[in-house]
Parts: structure tokens; C-alpha cells; sequence
């Protein structure tokens, strides 16, 4: 180690190239690394979904999600397996152990699926998908006075516009799948003498895409386009022709109509019916790169929107990176203030400045090493920056003070090889402390252990920096300001420091000193003293003085309120009580804000899901008519004055249940990992048993 010191003290451009080297692979590595919301982390999951249409819970468990269950249960490398029943819907999770060849997973569940010969004959296909995970940027809503086939088409556009500009994923909610109902008496069927499936297949044969060959050399290609989309054109197939001539359309037999799902997710704004684009970008994007093209492809499109036609953006996640990172450099940039003016009032100017230097060529070499390891610009992360920034510059102020000690008895060259060679033990024994203190996040398993081990990676990274930096860089740079710090008698800053040093020499030798000798003298005292104020936190930690949270969460700017009628209820007396809650929730706003309207920005409902949950806990819910939620997002917290809590008080006063309403939760969003903070899983083969325990536990 000195003879690296001494060779880059001692060299006039080895320390100048290696600075330059930090920077230029930090710029570098800024302009390559990804910003995304959270770190980059894999779910070893496998879904199966079958629909059985009109099977109750009861059928679908037992003759669908029992014949599934022994085919996957026991596949390599499976860890859990979870069955969900719904009504018409059988939904089987496999979760498989972390780091699992997830793609070897998903056929491995193809081919088990594909073995089951039980499945009931009117259940739809298998759909086998592998759990993806695609990061929500932001969510856009359209309303307005139009029917919901014109807020579909409206959406539809808007949609196709941010694929083609680039965005990884966009998902329609509210917009459900648009069908074509035909309706068939029982009389013409036994007049005919046809059947339902007969009938289906011949719409089959006759509204189909089909591929004829080609022309020629083979360089044109001949394709058939009968797909039927219209009830119109449905109507015009022919369901059976006779001998004389005669033909039977379905026209003739049924009734065709164009409707869409009305078992799928509603939504609402205000009193009109909504759409809501779910903007996602894929692992590998860049989110505040997406972000920028979805602002600007929508500040486009808005002008040119129908009249009344609304299109409202909330929900927008990069705005918390954004304020992250707003954060970091607000801090260095504090930080590097307050470091320089201490830096200056102790040490020679030019010392102080290359101290101060070596923050940000430390932290330009970590964005570098963060690029070279893999990792992204997060909110983990960065909050890893902002942690290590204090680290960073305790070792170059340690070295920095030393060799400006030493230049008072030995030449610049000398100064700057000794003082770095004097600290090396201590500063890098403090480095590897601070690194074997973080290294046990790197243990924790699970998606949450992937997520914490970007806080480990950055702090290592910075500290690794700032070694290199402290022993390598510094002491040339430190060599020549001492070789050129020779001011004047008579200067200012000479007088300056002269003053200063006399005054902190006199506290230096005398209060501190005499402080320090007392405590040495009655040294048992001292001790007893620590071990006392040590006891203290002790007992305020155990006696609930001060509290314990698992993840803090700053002040949320958004509420969720989900609700549950009894079963049976319509989806017209579900969105009665949602539009309910939407009134409570202005008129409790409008109590507490000092100026109407500026409290609660946004109020969405949905009717058919609940609104708050993970998308993991979303993902297994079937869409009821007596479910919904509202999602109000408020205010930033640093600009209003009414705290979350007050608000959900205010709005719980202001309620007038509807009747039939079963359950209501309203709850603030939360921090930290998704779930609740408890969970209770009941498990047996009686569902009654089951759900009179449940009763009895709530």
C-alpha cells in the first residue's frame, strides 16, 4: 500500500489521470444507468386460470383446482402452491424457490396441465402465464358525458398512440372486451333440428382469417379475411341450406346483438363513466425516459380531445424519483457547502478544496462501478447515496488534516506520502467495518431481500471510492497545494489564520483539556455515567417510549376506501354507495381546506375489484358486481396542512351508508413490502367450518 501511495503522490499526472478516469466513468455510467422506482427483482411465480361458466365455488374447487393441484404440487423446485375458487373461475399460483429457471418452470407447468384428462368438458383452455412484473408509471383518466362504446374507441386510440411512441405497456381498465351475443329459442332449434354447438361451429367456419398460398414466385402472398366483428355481418351466415334452393340465415333464427362483458371492472369520475390507461414500462426501460414521451405525447393529444371530453394523469410514480433525486442533490450540494466552509475555517484553502473534491469524484467513481455491477438509479439506491454521502467525506477530512499536521515539519512529498501512509490502517479498518456492518442484508431471501441489497451494493461502492480516492488521488493533488501554499505575512487569510489557530488552541489546551483529564481522573464515574445513559435508551426502547415501525412511511397523498354489499347486490346499488363516498369525501374536504377544491385532486371508483391492493393480491381477484373502491389522491404533503388521518375522520363522519352495505375499510397508502401487517389463514376441508371460525376470529 505506500509503495502505491508514494508512486501516485510522487507521479505529477497519475493522480490527475485516475481523477479523470472516476469522472468520466461516472458521466458515463449516469447517462447508461436505468431510473426506475424500485430495484429490479424477479417473481418465481406460475399462474393457472380455468374458467368454468356457471360452476359454482364448490364445482370448480373440487373438479378443477383438486385435478390440478396433484400435477404441479409435486414438479421440480416448486415451493407453494395456492388454489383459489371463485364462481366460474379456478386460479392456481405455483410459486417455485428464488432463482429458479423460470422459463424451464412455466413449460415444466405446460406439461403438467397438458397430462389432466378430468378437466370438465364445457371449462375453457388452460391459460398458463409466467408472473411478470411491469412497473406503473402513471394512470390516465378519460371521462366526459359519451357512452361507454366512445370512451372505448376514444381510449383504443390513445392507447395505440403511446405504444407507437415507444411505451412498453399500456392496459385498459373499464373498457371491457366487446362481444357479439346470439340468442337462439329452444323452438327454432327443434324446428331445424340444429344445435347450440352445431350452430357455433358454423360461425366458426365462416368468420375466420385464413392464409391461400401465394402467386407466382412466391413473393405475394394470398390471405383470406372473413373475420366477422359486426352482429350485421354475423347474421348474414348461413346455418343451413336446402335441396331446393332454400337457405336459412342466422339472421333468420336468432337474435344478434353487439354488447360487451359486464362482469369486468368499472370505472368512474365524478358522475360520469370512465376509462383508465394503466401506463407500464417493461425491466429493461429507462422510466423517466418513458415518462417524458408519455407527458409529451399527451400534452399533444389533449387540444385535439372532443369537447368535454376529460383526460386527468395521476398516479405518477416517477415524480416520487424525481423527488428523490432532487433530494441527493439538494444534499450534496448542501453538503459540499457546509463540508468547504469547515474545511476552509481549519485548513489551508487549497487543502479544503481537494478535500471537498473528493466527494464528487467519489461518487461520479460509484455511478461507474454501479453501471459495471448491474444496477439502476432507484429509490433504494439513492437513498443509499444520500446515507453514504456522510461517510464519504469523513476519510478524506482524516487525511486531509493529517498531511496538512505533517507539512509544518516535512516537505510537501514527504507530508503527503507519511500523513496517507499514516492513515491507512485506521481509515480502511473503518471502511471494512462500515462494509461487514451492511453485508448481512445480502442474506435476505425473497423478492425483499432483492429489493434492500441495493442499499449494501451502493454504500460498498462509495466506500470502495472513496478509498481509492482518499490514498491515491488526494495525496498528489495535496503534494502540489502544499508546494504552492506559501501566502504572504500580511494577507488576510494568513491573519485570518493565525487568529484562528491561537483561539482554538487556547480551547484546545485548556477547557477540553481539563475536560478530558477529569473524565480520565474519575474514570469509574465516566463509566458508570455511559452505562447509565445506555440503560436509559434501553428502557425507553422497552417501555414503548419510543415506538417500533417495521417500515416508516412519510406522509402518504393518497386514501383508499373499498367497500363490500351484501352478495346478491347489484352493480347499480354498488356504484349508489360509491357515489356516496365520492360526496363524503368532497364535503369532508371542503370543511378542512383552506381554499375549495385544492385538497383532494383526484377521485376515482371502481366497481367489480378493490382499489389499493398489491398487484399480486389484484391478480387473484374475480370481478364481483358487490365490490368497489375509491382511490382520492391528494395534495403533496409538503403542500397542505391538513394531515391524511384528520381527513379519513372527517370523511368517515360524513358518510350515509347505503343500505346493504356489508363491510367499508378506508385506510392511507403504506410503505414498504405490499400485505397487511398481519395476516390469519385458517386452513380445513369444511368451508362452513371455515367460515364459522372465521366469524368467530374476527
Amino acid at each position: 500500500m505506500t509503495g502505491l501511495i508514494a508512486l501516485f503522490a510522487g507521479h505529477r499526472n497519475a493522480c490527475n489521470l485516475l481523477l479523470a478516469l472516476m469522472v468520466v466513468s461516472g458521466i458515463y455510467g449516469l447517462l447508461k444507468l436505468n431510473s426506475q422506482f424500485l430495484p429490479e427483482f424477479g417473481i418465481d411465480r406460475v399462474t393457472v386460470a380455468v374458467e368454468w361458466p356457471g360452476a359454482t365455488a364448490d364445482d370448480v374447487y373440487s373438479n378443477i383446482s383438486q385435478a390440478i393441484e396433484p400435477e404441479v404440487r409435486f414438479l421440480d423446485n416448486v415451493k407453494r402452491v395456492k388454489a383459489l375458487a371463485y364462481e366460474g373461475l379456478a386460479r392456481v399460483n405455483i410459486e417455485f424457490e428464488p432463482g429458479n429457471d423460470m422459463q424451464a418452470a412455466l413449460s415444466s407447468v405446460e406439461a403438467a396441465i397438458s397430462r389432466i384428462r378430468t378437466l370438465p368438458e364445457d371449462s375453457k383452455t388452460p391459460e398458463i402465464s409466467r408472473v411478470v412484473r411491469h412497473e406503473t408509471l402513471m394512470q390516465v383518466i378519460l371521462s366526459g358525458p359519451y357512452p361507454d362504446t366512445s370512451l372505448r374507441k376514444f381510449a383504443k386510440q390513445l392507447r395505440d398512440g403511446l405504444l407507437d411512441r415507444g411505451v412498453d405497456k399500456v392496459t385498459l381498465v373499464g373498457a371491457p372486451d366487446e362481444e357479439i351475443h346470439v340468442e337462439v329459442p329452444s323452438a327454432a332449434l327443434r324446428r331445424l333440428d340444429l344445435t347450440l354447438s352445431s350452430i357455433a361451429a358454423r360461425i366458426g367456419n365462416a368468420s375466420q382469417d385464413l392464409p391461400s398460398g401465394d402467386l407466382g414466385d412466391g413473393q405475394r402472398q394470398v390471405r383470406s379475411l372473413g373475420l366477422l366483428t359486426t352482429a350485421r355481418a354475423l347474421g348474414e351466415v348461413e346455418i343451413k341450406a336446402y335441396e331446393d334452393g332454400r337457405k336459412v340465415y342466422l339472421r333468420d333464427i336468432a337474435q344478434v346483438r353487439e354488447a360487451h362483458d359486464e362482469q369486468g371492472v368499472t370505472v368512474y369520475r365524478n358522475t360520469w363513466q370512465a376509462v383508465e390507461l394503466r401506463i407500464q414500462r417493461a425491466v429493461s426501460s429507462d422510466a423517466l425516459l418513458q415518462a417524458r414521451a408519455v407527458e409529451s405525447y399527451l400534452d399533444e393529444v389533449e387540444p385535439t380531445l372532443p369537447a368535454n371530453l376529460v383526460m386527468e394523469r395521476y398516479d405518477a410514480t416517477t415524480n416520487l424519483l424525481k423527488d428523490r433525486i432532487n433530494l441527493l442533490i439538494k444534499n450534496g450540494t448542501g453538503g459540499l457547502v457546509l463540508v468547504t466552509l469547515i474545511l476552509i475555517t481549519f485548513l489551508k484553502v487549497r487543502v479544503a478544496f481537494w478535500v471537498m473534491a473528493g466527494i464528487p469524484a467519489s461518487l461520479m467513481a460509484t455511478f461507474g462501478v454501479m453501471l459495471a455491477t448491474g444496477q439502476t438509479l432507484n429509490m433504494v439506491s439513492l437513498f443509499g447515496l444520500i446515507m453514504a454521502i456522510g461517510i464519504i467525506v469523513d476519510d478524506a477530512v482524516v487525511v486531509g488534516e493529517h498531511v496538512d499536521t505533517r507539512s509544518r515539519f516535512a516537505p510537501p512529498l514527504q507530508a503527503s506520502i507519511e500523513g496517507a501512509r499514516r492513515m491507512a490502517v485506521p481509515v480502511i479498518a473503518s471502511a471494512l467495518t462500515t462494509i461487514s456492518a451492511f453485508l448481512p442484508l445480502f442474506v435476505i431471501s425473497d423478492v425483499i431481500g432483492q429489493i434492500i441489497a441495493a442499499i449494501p451494493m451502493v454504500v460498498i461502492a462509495v466506500l470502495i471510492a472513496s478509498l481509492i480516492e482518499c490514498f491515491l488521488v488526494l495525496p498528489g493533488h495535496l503534494r502540489g497545494a502544499l508546494a504552492h501554499s506559501r501566502p504572504s505575512a500580511r494577507s488576510l487569510g494568513t491573519r485570518y489564520r493565525s487568529w484562528f489557530d491561537g483561539h482554538f488552541a487556547t480551547f484546545r489546551d485548556g477547557p477540553f483539556r481539563s475536560f478530558v483529564r477529569a473524565c480520565v481522573d474519575w474514570r469509574y464515574a465516566t463509566l458508570a455515567v455511559a452505562a447509565g445513559l445506555f440503560l436509559l435508551v434501553l428502557g425507553m426502547v422497552a417501555g414503548g417510549r419510543v415506538g417500533f415501525t417495521f417500515f416508516p412511511s412519510p406522509e402518504p397523498d393518497k386514501i383508499f376506501a373499498n367497500i363490500q354489499m351484501v352478495p346478491g347486490t347489484s352493480r347499480a346499488k354498488t356504484r349508489e354507495m360509491l357515489a356516496e363516498l365520492d360526496r363524503a369525501l368532497h364535503a369532508a374536504a371542503r370543511k378542512l381546506e383552506s381554499s375549495p377544491g385544492s385538497l383532494v385532486q383526484t377521485s376515482v371508483g371502481k366497481i367489480g375489484t378493490f382499489v389499493g391492493q398489491d398487484p399480486a393480491a389484484a391478480a387473484n381477484d374475480a370481478p364481483a358486481d358487490n365490490i368497489g373502491g375509491l382511490i382520492a389522491e391528494l395534495l403533496t404533503a409538503d403542500r397542505r396542512k391538513v394531515r391524511v388521518q384528520a381527513l379519513i375522520g372527517a370523511w368517515n363522519a360524513e358518510i350515509r351508508p347505503v343500505a346493504g352495505l356489508d363491510n367499508l375499510t378506508i385506510r392511507e397508502e403504506r410503505g414498504g413490502p405490499p400485505g397487511k401487517d398481519v395476516d390469519v389463514r385458517l386452513i380445513g376441508n369444511d368451508v362452513h367450518s371455515l367460515k364459522k371460525a372465521a366469524n368467530e376470529l374476527k
